[in-house]
């Protein structure tokens, strides 16, 4: 009996120690588990992954007070910014206007040219017409005179010395006339054409001449203005 309470005590005993033996394993394992990442990660790789550090940033600069020289020259400067710009637009408007007025001349003295063609081409017309006119007349002239023949035939007929009769005579004398006073009719009328013609001439000559006038008043003013803009801009604020 004493022999088997003392193998059942061992065995208490050694059981006891080895619970108490693997418990303690156990934790140290627990713990090595727990601490490894950090304790077996390189110095190499934390200084890897660590960020870069920024610069470090200048002190900021020491506010001081504005004192009255500050505050002169800050309104001078505005001031002289302020005259610069004024004048930049004056020298715009007055470049505008100088390009207004140009361009203004240039409408009147295509009008002109315009009206003085049309006066050289109404001259040309009228020109045409007398000389229709004075080829007519000459004609009338020639029926004329064959009419006068024919009177003369017509007093030689009386006497009996003329093959043609006195009616044929009369009749072509009467013929020649009437072509005649056709020829001066027509002459008469191309007068009229070319008369007509030449007060359309003295017209557009006329209205030539007022444009032309406000061309030489437009470009007046144009060299005026672009003159007070070249005298600005070299004057400067």
């Amino acid at each position: 009996m004493g022999s088997q309470e003392d193998s059942s005590l061992k065995r208490k005993e050694f059981q006891k120690r080895t619970d108490d033996d693997i418990d303690s394993f156990l934790a140290k394992k627990d713990f090595q588990k727990s601490t490894s990442p950090s304790s077996t990660t390189s110095p190499t790789t934390s200084s890897a992954q660590k960020p870069s550090e920024p610069a470090a940033k200048p002190p900021p600069p020491e506010k001081r007070e504005l004192t009255d020289e500050d505050h002169e020259e800050a309104i001078r400067m505005a001031r002289t910014s302020r005259a610069e710009r004024e004048a930049y637009h004056d020298v715009a408007v007055l470049r505008k206007k100088a390009h207004a007025f140009g361009h203004k001349a240039a409408k009147f003295f295509r009008k002109h040219k315009a009206a003085e063609a049309a006066a050289h081409k109404c001259v040309a017309k009228a020109v045409a017409f007398r000389e229709k006119a004075t080829a007519r007349r000459e004609k009338a002239k020639d029926f004329l005179e064959k009419a006068k023949s024919y009177e003369e035939e017509l007093s030689e007929a009386a006497h009996g010395s003329t093959e043609l009769s006195p009616e044929s005579l009369r009749t072509r004398i009467a013929s020649m006339e009437r072509k005649a006073a056709k020829g001066e009719e027509v002459a008469r009328r191309n007068e009229s054409k070319a008369a007509s013609q030449t007060e359309k001439a003295a017209k557009h000559r006329s209205k030539a001449a007022k444009f032309l006038e406000q061309n030489k008043l437009n470009e007046v003013e144009s060299r005026r203005y672009s003159k007070r803009a070249d005298n600005l801009e070299k004057a400067g604020p």
